[in-house]
């Protein structure tokens, strides 16, 4: 039994095929007319902006053909005007427009043509009849096989890291078959790893960490724990071996110790250095420091960092503070990743 949602699909697909008999019949104003009752049921429909686009452009290229003609009368009769003369004077011919007339793209071509092809792509199959549609716009638009390319590609990965990022929200890690479904080669799949291990990092239960102290015992029990319980953890001796490191990772919380020994820097100058970097503005930093005074303390807090855990500190404590600040970062990438899409 057909729905409703089968009936409007229908009804807006008989509509713009009967757009596309009148387009081939250069029928522009009956082929927008057509249009426009796709618009009265779907007022967001793609394939009726695109279309809109197409026609437009066709008839801006009826327009200059008719006026390539009218100069050519013209010039036609300004030559049997000339030959009646007996001295022939320098002519100059007026500027000729290409044979088949001017197609001038429309502002809003490109980026319905693109429009077009997010919608047929969103499935992953073009049926024979969507393949007609893109070939048509093509030429219409006077898109190059270069620009399609360029287009297509771009379209396809934003479809793809769109569902590969609700794979990740629902806890699925592996993604073959949306690679598949939308045909990403390998080095599209390279350009567009980091973005999804972006993706993972905000979805998984746990995540990397940093950690940085100059005592190698102290980071070798950190480390040890920390893995133990599923995170990643990659330790630093001093904040210059740290700031090495963020090179090449990009952690999901930070540990720190305050007074490294000279000449290294201390974990104050360590962390305004790690701020300052864009990508790192919204990780937690965790001081870890043998010191209680206030001051040193106060100091901490004063340059924003998310907590301070007071040494020597056990397992069980460094364990939930590390989920409980990692927890509320990730619920503040989510909702910025939800905002964008």
């Amino acid at each position: 039994m057909a729905t409703s949602s089968d009936n409007t699909k229908k009804a807006i697909g008989d509509l713009l095929k009967a757009a596309d008999r009148s387009i081939k019949e250069a029928k522009f104003d009956e082929a927008l007319s057509f249009v426009n009752k796709v618009f009265d049921v779907d007022e967001k429909n793609v394939y009726a902006r695109a279309y809109r686009e197409r026609i437009i452009t066709l008839k801006n290229a009826e327009a200059a053909k008719a006026q390539q003609q009218k100069q050519e009368a013209a010039s036609k009769t300004q030559k049997k005007e000339e030959t009646k003369k007996t001295t022939e004077e320098p002519h100059t011919p007026p500027p000729q427009i290409p044979a088949g007339g001017v197609i001038k793209k429309s502002p809003g071509a490109r980026e319905a043509y693109k429009t077009l092809l997010g919608e047929i792509w969103k499935d992953g199959i073009i049926s024979a009849e969507e393949q007609e549609r893109i070939d048509a716009m093509r030429a219409t638009f006077s898109i190059s096989e270069e620009e399609h390319n360029a287009l297509e590609q771009e379209v396809r990965t934003e479809l793809y890291l769109a569902d590969v990022h609700d794979a990740c929200v629902r806890g699925i890690s592996t993604f073959d078959d949306l690679r598949r479904k939308f045909k990403i080669t390998e080095n599209e799949q390279r350009s567009v790893e980091p973005t999804i291990q972006k993706y993972l990092q905000v979805s998984n239960g746990k995540g990397t960490v940093l950690a940085l102290d100059d005592d190698e015992t102290l980071l070798t029990i950190v480390r040890d724990v920390l893995q133990d319980d599923g995170y990643t953890c990659h330790i630093a001796l001093s904040g210059e071996e740290g700031l090495e490191l963020l090179e090449k990772i990009t952690p999901d919380i930070v540990l720190c110790d305050i007074n490294f020994a000279k000449p290294h820097m201390s974990g104050f100058a360590f962390y305004e250095k790690f701020r300052a970097m864009d990508q790192f503005i919204n990780v937690p930093f965790i001081f870890l420091s043998a010191l209680t005074e206030d001051v040193v303390v106060r100091t901490g807090k004063q340059m924003g960092v998310d907590d301070y855990l007071t040494k020597p500190f056990d397992s069980e404590l460094l364990l939930v503070t590390i989920e409980g600040k990692l927890k509320r970062a990730r619920e503040l990438k989510r909702a910025a990743l939800f905002r964008r899409k």
